[in-house]
């Protein structure tokens, strides 16, 4: 841990999730699993977005819904952001 993040350490949980299913090619249900791992884990309200290198984003949150976890556009002067 390099950070007093509480951020860092809910990545790393998810890192280490990841990495203990011991897969040769990364799919859906690994991420699906490791959120779920995260879950088990990790009590209080999160909210978390990820590139995973390779694979594309993925984004989830505490299982209470405690933290907004939202996507959306902004429309601006130079269109949308």
């Amino acid at each position: 841990i390099n950070t007093e993040s509480d951020s860092e350490v809910l990545l790393n949980v998810f890192a280490h999730e990841l990495q203990a299913q011991n897969h040769l090619r990364l799919e859906p249900e690994h991420l699906f699993n490791a959120v779920t791992g995260v879950h088990a884990r990790c009590i209080g309200g999160y909210a978390i977005v990820a590139l995973v290198l390779g694979f594309g984003m993925v984004g989830f949150r505490d299982p209470n819904g405690i933290r907004p976890l939202v996507i959306g556009n902004r429309e601006g002067p130079e269109g949308t952001e």
